[in-house]
């Protein structure tokens, strides 16, 4: 049986990213905490490449994004269970302003 790990969450960003640049062997990377309820804590979560610079210029704290990632180990944390979630793919909900929010909400009614 092949395994599956594969994970769709939807959250918010409550650390801004923190970006490091490639370096040697390793590609360029942004960190971040990914908070999905008050249920669970909030999680790390890893982007690699290109979609970590994307990252970096897209997302803040408080950004409302749905990622498709997997579990992943990153040995540069000094936690006890190194577990993050790699990020595969990252949807910004855009946040609208309360005025352009009252316009639409004006104009639908």
């Amino acid at each position: 049986m092949r395994l599956l790990n594969s994970l769709l969450l939807e959250g918010s960003v409550t650390s801004s990213p923190l970006f490091s640049e490639p370096a040697n062997d390793r590609p360029a990377a942004a960190r971040f905490l990914l908070d999905a309820g008050p249920d669970v804590p909030a999680m790390p979560v890893i982007a690699y490449g290109r979609l970590a610079a994307t990252v970096r210029d897209n997302l803040r704290t408080g950004s409302a994004i749905r990622l498709v990632g997997r579990l992943g180990i990153d040995s540069s944390l000094d936690a006890m269970t190194p577990v993050v979630i790699v990020v595969e793919h990252v949807e910004v909900k855009h946040s609208y302003s309360p005025e352009a929010r009252a316009y639409a909400e004006d104009a639908c009614s």
